[in-house]
């Protein structure tokens, strides 16, 4: 996650039709071909191909933001602290093979874009800031915020998370 990886030069035999819909959703998206399919194979590498197995389901916003809007406040608290404590450990090892701040990062990273939520990460000398804009309302904000906190205080890191109705502000101090 830190800084660029060097890229390794290889080939595949694909279906013409396959490299067509490609070029096209390359173009849609405007970068090139070759950063479309480097996304791809990051995002199977990193999430997809184990995902599903940790327990991950997809299920459409909607309904999720359904299914948190009826909850008290008192109750989405004590889900996201214990939630939280069960999720975190076992996702970071089935993903990453590692429980630590960078595992964290990539497995939040890849949540939130496979959650079609804006994702932004930017690293300075005093730590580490990530804006995610996901458009679920407060309730999932409040939910969000005690979530990471509580995962964040886990990894023994200082944490500073603030939210609106419709995106989340977590500062991650260094040391």
């Amino acid at each position: 996650m830190v800084g660029k990886r060097a890229k390794k030069t290889t080939s595949f035999r694909l279906d013409p039709q396959i490299i067509e819909k490609l070029s096209e959703a390359a173009g849609e998206d405007k970068i090139t071909l070759n950063a479309l399919v480097d996304q791809i194979f990051d995002n199977y590498v990193y999430w997809d191909r184990r995902s599903s197995t940790v327990g991950w389901i997809l299920v459409k916003k909607d309904v999720m933001k359904l299914f948190i809007d009826s909850l008290s406040e008192s109750t989405l608290k004590r889900l996201a602290t214990r939630s939280a404590k069960m999720v975190m450990k076992d996702t970071l090892l089935s993903i990453s093979g590692k429980v630590d701040l960078e595992s964290w990062l990539l497995v939040t990273k890849h949540r939130s874009v496979k959650s079609n939520f804006v994702y932004q990460e930017s690293r300075g000398t005093d730590g580490i800031k990530i804006i995610i804009t996901h458009g679920l309302g407060p309730k999932w904000s409040l939910f969000h915020r005690i979530y990471y906190m509580q995962m964040l205080k886990e990894l023994g890191r200082k944490t500073r998370v603030d939210s609106t109705a419709n995106s989340l502000v977590i500062e991650i101090k260094n040391g």
